[in-house]
């Protein structure tokens, strides 16, 4: 049995007894993070993340290793927290430039807050 991915500049494939696998180029995330927003922001573990700079409670700027090709990235991100200590958690994506990407942590859908846990990654070209 094996299988590939479509469109990709590369691709896994597998036959029995042997794996060749290679950099998926077209579908795979450009930049993430994994980061600690309360107290000094710290970063657990990323690619293609030069840092994050704390701009305010719950607001974060994100910046790029290697800058995207244009704006028009698509980003995604999660929030939570490593206790459960009740309410709801979520990840906000503001403003965005082929450098870096603004977000934000919110409490209850409403209150920005510094969060235990915030996620993001980006895919598109990069330049």
């Amino acid at each position: 049995m094996a299988f590939g991915i479509i469109k990709a500049d590369t691709l896994t494939h597998s036959t029995a007894g042997s794996v060749t696998t290679n950099n998926v180029v077209e579908g795979s995330a450009k930049a993430w993070v994994e980061f600690n927003g309360t107290g000094t922001v710290a970063i657990n573990d990323s690619f293609n993340i030069a840092g994050i700079v704390d701009d305010a409670t719950g607001k974060y700027d994100l910046t790029f290793t290697n800058s995207m090709n244009n704006a028009n990235f698509a980003s995604t991100g999660a929030a939570g927290e490593r206790d459960d200590g009740g309410g709801n958690r979520s990840f906000g994506l503001r403003a965005k430039s082929t450098s870096g990407q603004n977000c934000r942590g919110f409490r209850d859908g409403v209150s920005a807050d510094d969060l235990q846990e915030m996620c993001f990654h980006t895919m598109g070209d990069l330049a």
